[in-house]
């Protein structure tokens, strides 16, 4: 059987979706650093879509900063890939909207040229939250063994914080300021702070750079959303009856998509508008209501239901306990942390969150979405629960899902299983030396002021976790009546 290329798309079967756009004449325009699934199935869609509707020369080179795979299984297919969505009304779209693929450690030249080319208007990161190399305070941290590498080797940085630095440096030298970038990760104010952890690092460079950078490029803040599984054998089998092709890498997402984008260009942009995304002068408050309601419950899911052995969002959210926690979650505790917005119903929003997660169609592991939590929770829950004690509400069901957090880490030592962390390390050391004590391995993970900073000596915060970590310590599908309706 032959592999996607530009040459088999005439004879795909009828009801594919495909480009609109002359795929070999269309020019690079953006580049996206940490072309994962998510940004695939995401920015990189809207933008396939944009040069549909109105062309321009948006195409995107991705960079890998350290993965080779997806250059290596893209290449011999042109670039292009499967978009399977998944919902009661499925249907595949072949995105074009990739030019070339790099991978930094081997094609740095490459890498640079397209990032410093005066026909490149945006460059996008999806990095996930540990990419930005930021401190607990949202600053850069100089402590970060990547930073401190790109402070020593300037013209060789392995962080995107750095790499972004050197290839303005090129761009000032060369007065070429039309550049936007643009973050699109789950992290508060991601803009602000990416521009932020720039400048600093700028700053260390060359003042006139960081002068040049503060007063020329923008960067908007964005919010980000859409569920994306990871892909399996089971997609690629599904993917490969659907084009009667075989697909080396296609991805899968559910229906929903949003992406808000603060209206803050110090260039051309692509017709994002005319497909879907909103530009917006605030996109805080829609991003703190994703943060919170989907991201803040989509974390409480994945820790409570691996406690209990599931394995899916699915799984987990049609058992009546669990849903009807989450409900109660986010209506006494989460909504009332973000306050009121004119911009949208936030109870409808709340209703549409669990509506999604009843997607049957969408395998959206809890082990994938547990990762990363010392780096996540701090945005997710941390900052609700920051609001609340301020503004002298409960945080009591908040705090279930750090305590879930404490149990997930000792029970992934336990079970000699990996615990994909950014301190993963000083985690799975701590679950080691209180194996078998559940209520110490919680106070000393609450210890860590790198993920819990003031929260750590806030002994009401503390005295609850404790508390759930008694009552979740022995949780399991056959009990959980009983050990969530103790955690109120």
């Amino acid at each position: 059987m032959s592999e996607l290329d530009r040459q088999v798309l005439r004879s795909l079967p009828k009801e594919i979706r495909q480009p609109e756009y002359d795929l070999e004449t269309t020019a690079r325009g953006i580049v996206h650093l940490g072309p994962g699934a998510f940004h695939r199935a995401h920015q990189a869609v809207y933008t396939d879509l944009a040069m549909s509707a109105q062309g321009g020369n948006w195409k995107i080179d991705g960079v890998s900063l350290r993965s080779k795979d997806l250059r290596d299984k893209l290449k011999d297919q042109d670039n292009l890939y499967s978009l399977m969505v998944l919902d009661d009304s499925p249907y595949v779209q072949i995105i074009g909207a990739f030019n070339q693929i790099f991978v930094l450690g081997e094609q740095r030249k490459q890498v640079m040229d397209a990032m410093t080319d005066p026909n490149t208007h945006i460059i996008s990161l999806t990095v996930t939250e540990k990419g930005y190399c930021l401190s607990n305070k949202g600053e850069l941290d100089w402590q970060n063994t990547d930073i401190k590498h790109d402070l020593a080797n300037p013209e060789a940085p392995i962080s995107a914080i750095g790499l972004l630095v050197a290839a303005l440096k090129v761009r000032f030298a060369q007065q070429n300021a039309q550049l936007t970038i643009i973050s699109c990760d789950n992290v508060s104010d991601n803009g602000d702070k990416l521009a932020k952890a720039v400048m600093t690092f700028a700053a260390e460079v060359s003042t006139p750079l960081a002068n040049w950078i503060a007063q020329n490029i923008c960067f908007p803040n964005t919010m980000v959303d859409s569920i994306t599984p990871a892909t399996n054998d089971e997609l690629r089998a599904t993917t490969k009856g659907k084009i009667g092709v075989e697909d080396a890498w296609p991805i899968q997402r559910e229906s929903f998509s949003q992406w808000v984008v603060e209206d803050k260009f110090s260039g051309p942009r692509p017709a994002w508008d005319k497909v879907g995304v909103t530009f917006t002068d605030d996109v805080h408050k829609y991003e703190r209501a994703k943060l919170r309601v989907l991201n803040g419950t989509h974390s409480t899911l994945a820790y409570l239901g691996t406690l209990c052995g599931l394995e899916t969002v699915y799984s987990a959210i049609c058992i009546a306990p669990i849903e009807q926690f989450i409900r109660k979650l986010l209506s006494q505790e989460i909504l009332p942390s973000i306050g009121n917005s004119d911009a949208m119903d936030l109870d409808q929003y709340a209703d549409d969150i669990i509506n999604r997660y009843h997607n049957k169609h969408i395998r959206h592991l809890l082990a994938q979405i547990a990762w990363d939590g010392s780096q996540k929770l701090p945005f997710r829950i941390l900052n609700a629960i920051r609001d609340n004690i301020k503004e002298e509400r409960s945080i009591s069901l908040l705090c279930v899902p750090i305590a879930a957090w404490c149990l997930f880490v000792g029970k992934r030592y336990k079970e000699q299983q990996e615990l994909v962390d950014p301190i993963a390390e000083t985690l799975l050391a701590l679950a080691q030396k209180h194996a078998d004590f559940p209520l110490q391995l919680a106070d000393a993970i609450m210890d860590l002021t790198s993920v819990f900073d003031d929260l750590t000596t806030n002994e009401e915060f503390r005295s609850i976790v404790k508390r759930h970590v008694l009552s979740l310590s022995s949780i399991n599908q056959h009990n959980l009546n009983v050990c969530l309706s103790d955690l109120a």
